[in-house]
């Protein structure tokens, strides 16, 4: 399945509008299936952790795993943002289904099973979002344009079969501490898409100025579908489950990092190291 969500004409119309459209004149509708009890699932020794300084994330990556950087600094993917609102950071998918490119590389484009990370870097640019001030953009306001995209993709008969709390971790580019947390929902929904006539989707969705060094509210966005015969409501695989779970948020300081974390901008590293240095959340 793929599905890289982009920006097609906006409306212009205020966020209050595009909830109407949504709930009104949309077909989307909210189910009242029952939310699953959080599991909390851990980092095995023999997976690795990757952390993005300039993309300011970090997600687990399983054994048997890979996960494609995807460099968005090409003259090209920046007109490709200035056009769409948002960006593709990084894709994971089964190491079986990735192609190998240069220098231990892979490629998730052509996978079966890929989780895509995307950041929307400045929301308050939006014309949804026009009526908005920056620092009054909520979780809320970012689910509904998340919506409003899935429709002007061609996404019918959608329905929101839950939506859960699942808060993100902030780490400092200087210690790896965590720092603090950011809330964000874990949302499942079902629907028509043009790859199936029936997929079911989970998305992790937060927005938060805590990447910005500007105070700009910027939306992240998780994301994996599949076909819903094959993926039953509330059994998500564990270990998809596990790298939505580990995914994080990084601070970058503004001084103090290794020469080699600047030069290289991303890093694996051994899960054991971190958990060692996690003090936890300040008071």
């Amino acid at each position: 399945m793929k599905m890289v969500l982009s920006r097609t004409q906006a409306t212009g119309k205020p966020v209050l509008a595009l909830i109407i459209a949504i709930f009104v004149l949309g077909d989307i509708t909210v189910s009242n299936a029952q939310v699953p009890s959080s599991k909390d699932v851990t980092l095995q020794e023999q997976d690795t952790k990757f952390h993005s300084i300039s993309d300011s994330f970090s997600i687990a990556v399983p054994s048997g795993w890979v996960i494609e950087d995807v460099h968005n600094t090409d003259t090209d993917a920046l007109l490709e943002e200035m056009q769409q609102g948002s960006r593709l950071l990084a894709r994971l998918c089964p190491q079986e289904q990735a192609f190998a490119d240069t220098d231990d590389a892979y490629s998730c484009e052509e996978a079966d099973d890929s989780i895509y990370i995307q950041q929307y870097p400045n929301l308050a640019d939006e014309p949804e979002f026009a009526s908005i001030a920056n620092s009054n953009i909520t979780n809320e306001n970012f689910f509904s344009y998340h919506m409003v995209k899935l429709q002007k993709l061609g996404y019918t008969n959608i329905s929101v079969l839950q939506e859960i709390n699942m808060p993100i971790n902030v780490t400092s580019a200087d210690t790896n501490n965590t720092i603090g947390i950011v809330p964000a929902s874990f949302i499942e929904m079902r629907y028509n898409s043009a790859d199936s006539p029936d997929t079911r989707g989970y998305f992790l969705l937060a927005a938060t100025n805590t990447t910005s060094k500007g105070g700009l509210i910027s939306g992240y966005s998780v994301s994996y579908e599949s076909d819903a015969a094959t993926l039953p409501s509330g059994n998500l695989a564990e270990m998809i489950e596990q790298i939505f779970q580990s995914f994080e948020l990084i601070k970058e300081a503004s001084a103090g990092r290794s020469a080699v974390q600047d030069e290289n901008a991303s890093y694996y590293e051994n899960p054991t190291a971190a958990a060692d240095g996690i003090t936890g959340l300040p008071t």
